[in-house]
């Protein structure tokens, strides 16, 4: 009885034991049925990522190109590439949102997957997507998301944009540079799932080499049918593996650490254009131009010595047609036996590089002209100044600025000027010093960087560029135009603080050549009085726009008293200042800059809206008023939406255009007659009056006096304060006052400082006096109160 016990005993432990080796042999060969088929997952990806990435470089360019040219064509391939990518999308949202699978493989086959990739695709999404760096790579496969709705978006913008007959450059460069940071940031992260599926594929080769040795160690510890089954079931999966690695759609290569290649798929020979005989056997540093053997020499020796796992380069491989561009990721295999390899992925990036360097040029150049643009410009400029910096050389930057263009444009079209562009173009290209910068900067502005010259010899540059404009013609449609240009010429040193004051000084430098006459090269010296000047108007234009934004302007009133008789209701004048640091300044100190440099309409507005504002404010003081004049700048008489800022501001407040008088001076009213005729009939149909500032100082003040629609002159200071003492005054005030009368316009003195001076102008007949003898200037809302006291 006890020997049968022992015998059951025994053959229950030894069914026990084939019993736990089967299943170890089960279990072993499960894990590695699934590595190798979370292998075909992780290449089924990697094919699906080198199809992602054609489809949305193709897609961006079509789309540019789209900007660029507004065919219907080229927005409907654009939108075809870019549904292989969100059809990718849809598939890893279907598979989140746990859908059925012929819907996510739908998806996927739209995405120009492999059919026998799918299934191992979404096994490998669904059961192993939040483990390690599959986590990291699907996280960084919905990154992707925005850039990829934000192309859709942008090609539904540019189709807005092209709608239009005449579609605004502006904004079509801007979609333009959207579209090529957003195939930067797609490569980004394209690059980014690459090297972390390489790290899976490289991990799941070692785990796949661990479970073949336990496997044979099964294999050797079991019987031989046991061996025989196992074998068979280890040769199946080589020959999957082997399948995967033949019906890749990115080329693989198996390297020895002596470069020498062991074996490649079809998809690289086909690639290469060239038989597998003539790969393997072979060095692969063969294949890869001399010109790039460098670009990767420290990364691989660091790959062989262990300290990286992998790399990847862009290099050019020769095959028989010539060399194409690929991406070369090279991973190391670290099994044990004493034939230690890499594995190299490749992938033909022809394409997608000429592509990318085709939306490069796009970003950097003009579209027009074919120079670089602004942002290039720019750049260059930055670049120039750090070598001067770090080199101690001197650079010049020369502004040029065509004085006829806009005549082109308004009497020949648009078509004329872009064709004037073109020829100035390659006239000042022809001039050029080989290594200098030529760059369109908008418009009819031009830039230039002289690298390694001096000022002088940049001078001389542009007076020859000068002259060989001036000599130009440009004929059109039987018109013949004569182009000339300003030049300013600034050096680019290392004293200079930045870009921005290069750029500012090189602005003045041109606006002085203007002054000159135009036609004409300035060149700008460290000691030049002219450019310190202008340097200080222009900080007045900087002042002036904080100002306004900060809301550091100041209005005053000051009384227009009645010498002849009482009027009916309060006449003044609305005075303008500037507080800056803690310091009022007078507007003598900012207007001529702001005239200069065209900052006077934006005052004029601010002084309109808030003089309309306060009146508004104050109900009662509106009763007592009769005229409050408020000063206009000659540059807002030719501004044709003033005059309907005017309007809406009357409107907006609920003031009496009756109330307000816009005062012009005589100087702005002859420079710009028919404006400022145009200006006064469109608003005195409306109830506002007009007064002719500063009169008398004109060259023929008197002969243009019965075209403008003015209701009062105001007399000159300068004839006012020696009336007294200068016969001469007097005579012409008398003068002046005789046409006023002539033609029912009321007068009145400026400057009027003292009783005997107001007597005087009394006794000639002068209507109104104004000046500090009269009343000094106060704040506006503090002379609006003492008046209401006065009322009371």
């Amino acid at each position: 009885m006890p020997d049968v016990q022992s015998k059951y005993t025994y053959s229950l432990k030894v069914a026990g034991l084939v019993s736990g080796l089967v299943s170890l042999i089960l279990i072993a060969t499960f894990a590695i049925v699934a590595v190798i088929h979370l292998q075909g997952a992780v290449t089924g990806y990697l094919s699906g990522l080198a199809v992602w990435s054609r489809y949305q470089v193709n897609s961006v360019y079509h789309l540019s190109r789209y900007a660029e040219t507004g065919e219907p064509n080229e927005l409907k391939l654009g939108r075809q590439y870019l549904e292989v990518p969100l059809a990718d999308r849809r598939a890893r949202l279907s598979m989140e949102a746990n859908e059925p699978i012929h819907i996510i493989t739908g998806h996927l086959m739209a995405g120009r997957n492999h059919p026998d990739d799918a299934d191992r695709m979404i096994l490998l999404f669904e059961y192993f997507g939040q483990l390690g760096k599959l986590q990291h790579a699907f996280d960084v496969w919905r990154q992707a998301d925005n850039s990829l709705l934000n192309t859709a978006a942008l090609a539904d913008q540019l189709e807005l944009l092209w709608r239009d007959s005449l579609p605004d450059p502006q904004a079509l460069q801007a979609n333009k540079q959207q579209l090529y940071l957003i195939n930067q940031d797609l490569e980004r992260l394209s690059t980014k799932f690459r090297y972390m599926m390489t790290d899976t594929a490289r991990w799941l080769t070692h785990v796949l080499a661990w479970c073949s040795i336990v496997f044979i160690l099964l294999l050797v510890s079991i019987a031989f049918w046991l061996v025989l089954r196992l074998n068979r079931l280890l040769i199946g999966s080589q020959h999957k593996y082997h399948d995967i690695f033949e019906q890749a759609a990115v080329g693989i290569v198996h390297l020895g650490y002596d470069d020498v290649v062991r074996d490649a798929n079809p998809a690289i020979c086909n690639i290469l254009d060239c038989e597998k005989s003539s790969i393997t056997g072979h060095c692969f540093k063969d294949f890869i131009h001399s010109e790039d053997w460098s670009l990767d020499e420290q990364s691989k020796q660091q790959l062989l010595n262990g300290v990286i796992d992998h790399y990847s380069v862009e290099q050019r491989l020769a095959k028989n047609t010539g060399y194409i561009w690929a991406r070369l990721t090279y991973s190391r295999s670290n099994t044990h036996d004493s034939a230690r390899h890499l594995t190299l992925i490749l992938e033909d990036i022809s394409e997608s590089r000429r592509l990318s360097n085709e939306l490069n040029f796009q970003a950097t150049h003009d579209i027009l002209t074919g120079l670089f643009n602004r942002r290039a410009f720019e750049r260059r400029l930055f670049d120039s100044l750090n070598r001067a910096r770090s080199e101690h050389v001197k650079h010049a930057l020369c502004f040029i600025d065509l004085d006829q263009f806009k005549i082109v444009n308004d009497t020949s079209g648009h078509p004329a000027g872009d064709r004037l562009l073109q020829q100035v173009t390659n006239l000042f290209a022809s001039i050029l010093r080989e290594g200098d910068m030529l760059a369109r900067l908008g418009g009819d502005e031009f830039a230039m960087i002289l690298e390694n010259c001096a000022i002088d010899a940049a001078g001389s540059i542009a007076e020859k560029l000068r002259r060989a404009l001036e000599i130009f013609e440009f004929n059109w449609e039987g018109h013949r135009y004569d182009i000339t240009a300003s030049i300013g010429v600034v050096p680019i040193s290392e004293d200079d603080l930045d870009t921005e004051s290069i750029m500012r000084a090189a602005d003045i430098a041109c606006y002085l050549a203007k002054e000159k006459g135009r036609n004409f090269v300035y060149v700008a010296r460290e000691d030049d009085a002219h450019r310190q000047e202008r340097a200080g108007e222009m900080q007045w234009v900087t002042k002036i726009s904080n100002a306004i934004i900060k809301n550091k302007l100041l209005l005053e009133a000051q009384l227009i008293a009645p010498l002849q008789q009482q009027t009916n209701g309060l006449v003044y004048e609305i005075l303008i200042r500037l507080e800056d640091g803690g310091k009022v300044y007078s507007p003598s100190a900012f207007l001529p800059a702001a005239e200069r440099f065209g900052s006077a309409p934006q005052i004029d507005r601010w002084v309109v809206e808030n003089t309309l504002k306060i009146l508004a404010q104050n109900p009662k003081h509106l009763t007592q008023l009769h005229k409050c004049h408020i000063n206009i700048s000659g540059l807002s008489l030719d501004k044709h939406d003033f005059y309907q800022f005017v309007l809406q501001a009357f409107e907006k407040y609920s003031v009496a255009p009756e109330k307000i008088c816009f005062e012009v001076t005589e100087t702005a009213a002859v420079n710009n007659l028919l404006d400022a005729v145009h200006f006064m009939e469109a608003l005195g149909d409306s109830g506002c009056s007009f007064a002719l500032d500063d009169f008398g100082t004109g060259l023929a003040s008197f002969n243009y006096l019965k075209r403008l629609p003015i209701d009062t002159l105001k007399i000159d200071g300068s004839f006012i304060r020696e009336i007294v003492k200068d016969k001469t005054d007097l005579a012409m005030v008398k003068a002046i006052n005789e046409v006023g009368q002539t033609l029912s316009i009321e007068t009145v003195a400026e400057f009027v400082e003292n009783t005997e001076v107001r007597v005087v102008l009394e006794e000639i007949g002068v209507d109104y006096a104004q000046g500090y003898g009269i009343h000094k200037p106060q704040k506006f809302t503090d002379f609006i109160a003492q008046q209401a006291l006065k009322g009371e």
